[in-house]
């Protein structure tokens, strides 16, 4: 996906169970204190793979996320490839429901307080496992604040 935003915390995309359970399986991406941290549970407890910077800056940013089993790589920008990898011994994500993109209603209940707010600034370009083009507006579900950004 593409992103920029002028707030150091919000969510980018989150898809898990509803009303976080302690160990809940969920995949989320967003800025938390300016860095860029792709966070992931499949159950035996979570991993996150962070990139410090400011990505907050009103400037466009092209990022990578890819979970392949316990492993989890995180690409943006030139910053080059940071890697985690899930405890335990589970490689699926079991979630099921929509993704959200941008932000949710009760933010901070659905996340298990992992983010407080949604992202202030635009997405675009967002791919889905590695070849489906998702289209946020007229696919989108339901949407609140939402505006069209500029393709710069």
């Amino acid at each position: 996906m593409r992103f920029k935003a002028t707030s150091g915390e919000g969510l980018l995309l989150w898809r898990g169970e509803t009303s976080m359970r302690v160990n809940g399986d969920f995949i989320s991406l967003g800025l938390q204190q300016g860095a860029l941290v792709f966070s992931y549970n499949l159950g035996s407890g979570p991993v996150s793979v962070l990139v410090n910077g400011s990505f907050h800056d009103d400037h466009w940013h092209r990022v990578k996320a890819v979970r392949d089993g316990a492993f989890g790589k995180l690409t943006i920008d030139d910053y080059g490839a940071k890697t985690g990898r899930s405890p335990g011994k589970m490689r699926q994500l079991n979630v099921n429901g929509p993704i959200y993109v941008g932000g949710m209603k009760e933010i901070a209940l659905q996340t298990g307080r992992r983010y407080m707010r949604g992202l202030v600034g635009c997405i675009s370009h967002l791919t889905l496992s590695g070849d489906y083009q998702a289209a946020l507006v007229e696919e989108a579900g339901g949407g609140k604040n939402i505006n069209t950004c500029g393709a710069s």
